[in-house]
């Protein structure tokens, strides 16, 4: 039983590891959400220590190198204890100014960072071009990992078992002699009996050990039993990538009914793609043919047509008594980065014409929630809900919800736990019942809202605690070294920034008066908060931000921390940091706060600060 919503089939139509310019990336995690920390490396951002943003030009990578050698190279320093102390800060400039110079290491930095820089590259021919390079780079990427993959086979189970719960609610009126049958709740639930089972398993192998690039086989067995009675199968399918852009896949069942299956992804572009699906159900028909073509109408949104041909003949070729209709659909999907979306599809045909519609979102503990409905010309309304997230570290659950008007209740409880599915369907009601929908939703909701409320958030908030503690002890002689470091390199700095500051204050420009960075929550609109702990968690760094001031401007690039600064360190590893700084321009104050990974740009009108 197949997950509902024209979002859920809008994605099965995919060739399966197939990636299309509608998969919309991982949404990012609060950390209130979450047992983890805030990803924290000891590398240096190379285009942070320059206060460059990534995609700045060869000029402004030699026109800021010149400007800090200026203040750190050792030749210009006034003591030995000094020129030593530059001689490291320097070095790490060079470096950094060497390879973001060098375009093919350049391109392993901004690919793969640090740890791409360690691995030894065959260049090819250097007449290539960036795009040429970058292309090179990433097929290398993606050889290494497959031979990382070629000793692993992916196995995936999915079992369903469905359970039929309506005797369990029946009225004591229902039964003829109810004083016969006890009606006590354990009694009631002893009514639930099985239905039917579905039992798959699967494993998945590279074959490029045999020869054949970028081919998998997987080979599926299934069975399926009902009432003591059943079948089973052995599914064969073949996938090939022919490029980034073609995927195919191809599929059939080795013993009767055999099934034939031909699918295929193909990304014309980034903003464009093809996908086909052929079934051969019976050799006296032609295989049903299902095509759709997408295009990317805005940022987050894609539309989509899809034929479905249904069955038909071709001469002599289809005159068995099989009659599948036709259908055409239209639809558009949007999916966001916090993992909200929704799905629009209208579909039109000889069977039957019907709308569909679902809407995705985020709410607290991690969860998604997804409502949905369909009404059709020649089907009752339906509605469902779905709720998932993760249980543990490798384990996600959640529970869905269906509901038809003029048909029953059904409701799923679905485990996966890397790969391994188990989804258990039971049938509630075999019509709409408000005392069942009002328990399997409310009751859940108001249950979960209160696990959450009193249990889940805290229990995170604690785990989220130690970890950060933790990390900080492990991390302990690092802080303390990069704390001395920052500050050598304030010291170096001081006799510039009073050049700069003379210099600015002549031209009635931009002085820094205060900078502080640390954790994010100490900085309120009345000011800085007094730290709790013994702990330093905000910092001074007027000296370092007056540093970057060039020409009365002032501009730190976004998309990284702001403790790889010079003259910056990280007070509160782990956690989310800030940064306010204070400054005056044309003599009048003005005040900014940031996020850590937000850019900066002053002066601005909308950072002056009301004189009462």
């Amino acid at each position: 039983m197949d997950d509902p919503g024209p979002s859920s089939n809008y994605y099965r139509s995919f060739a399966s590891t197939a990636d299309g310019p509608i998969h919309p990336p991982s949404p990012p995690h609060s950390p209130l959400l979450t047992s983890t920390v805030p990803e924290h490396t000891h590398h240096t951002d190379l285009y942070a220590l320059l206060n460059l943003p990534k995609e700045a030009s060869e000029l402004q990578i030699r026109e800021k190198y010149r400007s800090l050698a200026t203040t750190f190279h050792p030749d210009r320093q006034r003591n030995d204890h000094d020129r030593f102390i530059a001689h490291e800060r320097f070095t790490e400039i060079q470096r950094a100014y060497e390879i973001l110079l060098d375009e093919n290491k350049r391109m392993i930095y901004d690919l793969f960072g640090e740890e791409g820089l360690k691995t030894s590259w065959e260049l090819g021919p250097k007449n290539k071009s960036k795009d040429e390079l970058r292309s090179y780079f990433i097929n290398k990427e993606y050889e290494h990992k497959s031979m990382e993959a070629e000793a692993l086979i992916k196995s995936k189970s999915d079992i369903e078992l469905v359970l039929d719960a309506r005797a369990v609610f029946l009225p004591k009126s229902f039964f003829k002699d109810p004083n016969v049958i006890p009606h006590d709740p354990i009694s009631r639930i002893r009514r639930i009996r099985p239905g039917r089972s579905v039992m798959k398993h699967s494993f998945e192998t590279p074959l490029t050990t045999f020869g054949f690039k970028n081919l998998q086989c997987m080979i599926e067995g299934q069975s399926l039993s009902r009432n003591g009675k059943g079948g089973s199968n052995i599914l064969g399918t073949i996938k090939y990538q022919f490029s980034p852009k073609l995927w195919m896949e191809f599929s059939t069942s080795a013993l009767q009914p055999r099934v034939g299956r031909f699918k295929g992804t193909w990304t014309v572009d980034e903003d464009q793609y093809i996908t086909w699906n052929l079934v051969q159900q019976t050799l006296g028909n032609p295989p049903q043919v299902g095509l759709t073509y997408g295009r990317r109408l805005y940022a987050d949104s894609t539309g989509f047509i899809s034929y479905e041909s249904g069955s038909y003949a071709i001469g002599p070729w289809g005159k068995s008594p099989i009659s599948i209709p036709s259908s055409l659909s239209v639809g558009v999907t949007t999916t966001r980065r916090n993992g909200a979306g929704w799905t629009v599809q209208t579909t039109a045909g000889s069977g039957a014409s019907r709308i569909a519609a679902d809407w995705s979102t985020k709410i607290p503990g991690g969860l998604r929630l997804k409502f949905g409905a369909e009404v059709g010309l020649g089907s009752s309304p339906s509605l469902f809900i779905n709720a998932d997230g993760k249980l543990t570290e490798n384990i996600r659950g959640g529970i869905l919800l269906q509901c038809e008007v003029g048909g029953g209740v059904i409701m799923k409880f679905k485990f996966n736990r890397l790969g391994q599915r188990l989804s258990i369907p039971v049938l509630l009601s075999e019509r709409l019942s408000p005392t069942i929908i009002f328990c399997s939703t409310v009751i859940p909701a108001v249950t979960y809202l209160g696990a959450y409320r009193y249990v889940i958030l805290p229990r995170k908030k604690r785990r989220l605690k130690e970890r950060i503690t933790d990390l900080r002890e492990e991390n302990k002689e690092f802080i303390g070294q990069k704390k001395t470091e920052a500050l050598d390199a304030i010291h170096l700095m001081e006799k510039d920034v009073e050049k700069r500051i003379k210099l600015e204050r002549e031209r009635n420009g931009l002085i820094i008066v205060s900078a502080q960075y640390g954790l994010s929550t100490s900085f309120t609109s009345r000011g800085i908060k007094e730290s709790e702990k013994d702990e330093e968690e905000i910092i001074d760094v007027t000296i370092p931000i007056q540093a970057l001031v060039q020409d009365s401007k002032l501009y730190i690039p976004g998309g990284k921390g702001k403790f790889n600064i010079i003259g910056f360190w990280d007070p509160c590893i782990g956690e989310n940091k800030a940064l306010r700084v204070r400054y005056l321009f044309k003599g009048k104050l003005h005040e900014v706060t940031i996020e850590d990974t937000a850019s900066l740009r002053a002066p601005v009108k909308a950072h002056a600060l009301e004189v009462a």
